[in-house]
């Protein structure tokens, strides 16, 4: 404990352990709803940015990378910032050198026995007709700062990906490892349906990328999908996204390119079980969108993302895992809410009454956007569906 401490003070000596969020909540809170509550910010808060990595570590919520822009103008930064959750002050963390160069899209995870960050691959911008992925991996710790990870060449490939990694903590000696599924491997023009511009497997990190041998079925390719861990099920969940035209193999768009499935990963039998196919009466097709677990309730929620047709979305849904079906939640809620947007930084947890999931920044459209860099948490209390 002396040694964690140490650690955040060498970060960010002003950090306040007795300070918590405070106010007054909407009216849809004692309805027993969710509700949304926009974060007033401290500090250096990180300009507005979007596609870059989040991960949250015993109440710092960091984000790292991202574009300042959108076609042409989307360039790829380095910026690295923590947000101590209990002070909602912002702390630039750039200054430390040595570590990933720019990038969009890696993939970042927290060690939480270390107290430290693993940030892997990335991409750099679409459309310059150029291969602009990265491979390595890099190790953040406050005490000893940025280290990059020697890999051999199956770990190189593995880690050449751009998608969402999470941190699972293993039974029974409680070490980290992490897990991401397929993901965006090339920038290329038409990339979806490149050979190697998707990966199709799961793999896992400790101490370097392992491949994990799942059978069959698996889910089809495909990037942009969120991925989420749940402890009460023992199993990772990934919706939607984007994949490989199977018709045409022409690269161009289509609405099946799309995806509205749900699918959940048994940690301890390694295998897939597909729980929603693209059945109307839910969220339907989209990428981008953001997963919560409700491990009490047996529930998850999903938030936003965006569709073919270039809608950004800022809904909300919740899918009974016991019955599979899907409620659409957002229509009943109160009070303020984020503005529709893709590409944000986040991170779920779990409270003593709720579970929160906190956005930060993002844009409001793919072509022509506002870029932002406004803070939200929506608070989902733990007693819906009692």
């Amino acid at each position: 404990m002396i040694r964690r401490t140490q650690r955040r003070i060498v970060l960010i000596a002003s950090f306040s352990f007795l300070l918590s969020f405070a106010g007054v909540r909407p009216s849809a809170a004692q309805s027993g709803l969710p509700h949304w509550t926009e974060i007033a910010q401290g500090g250096a808060v990180p300009d507005a940015l979007w596609d870059g990595a989040s991960a949250y570590c015993d109440g710092l919520f960091y984000v790292f990378g991202g574009l300042n822009g959108t076609f042409p103008n989307d360039e790829p930064v380095a910026d690295f910032s923590v947000f101590d959750v209990a002070t909602q002050t912002w702390h630039d963390l750039s200054p430390y050198p040595g570590g990933p160069t720019p990038r969009a899209e890696p993939m970042m995870w927290c060690i939480a026995e270390d107290v430290a960050l693993i940030v892997s691959g990335g991409r750099g911008p679409f459309r310059r007709g150029l291969d602009l992925t990265h491979q390595d991996t890099f190790r953040f710790d406050a005490v000893h700062g940025w280290r990059q990870i020697s890999q051999n060449a199956a770990e190189i490939r593995r880690a050449n990906r751009s998608t969402e990694a999470v941190a699972v903590r293993e039974k029974p000696n409680h070490k980290t490892v992490a897990y991401a599924f397929s993901g965006s491997s090339s920038t290329l023009p038409a990339f979806i349906n490149r050979p190697d511009g998707l990966q199709h497997d799961l793999v896992r990190y400790k101490n370097g990328w392992k491949q994990v041998s799942t059978g069959s079925p698996v889910p089809r390719a495909r990037a942009h999908h969120p991925l989420v861990y749940s402890e009460g099920f023992n199993a990772l969940f990934v919706y939607g996204g984007y994949t490989n035209d199977a018709v045409n193999g022409t690269g161009t768009f289509t609405p099946e390119n799309y995806l509205g499935d749900l699918w959940k990963l048994d940690l301890r039998t390694e295998s897939w079980d597909q729980l929603v196919f693209d059945e109307a009466g839910g969220p339907g097709h989209r990428d981008n969108a953001k997963l919560v677990v409700d491990d009490q309730n047996g529930r998850i929620w999903l938030f936003g993302g965006s569709k073919y047709d270039g809608t950004t979305l800022s809904d909300l849904w919740s899918f009974d895992l016991h019955t599979r079906t899907w409620t659409r939640v957002d229509t009943a809620m109160t009070g303020p809410a984020p503005a529709p947007r893709f590409g944000q930084y986040y991170f779920s947890r779990k409270t003593a009454t709720a579970y929160e999931l906190y956005l930060f920044g993002g844009a409001t459209a793919e072509f022509a956007p506002v870029l932002l860099n406004d803070l939200w948490r929506l608070t989902i209390p733990l007693g819906d569906g009692d």
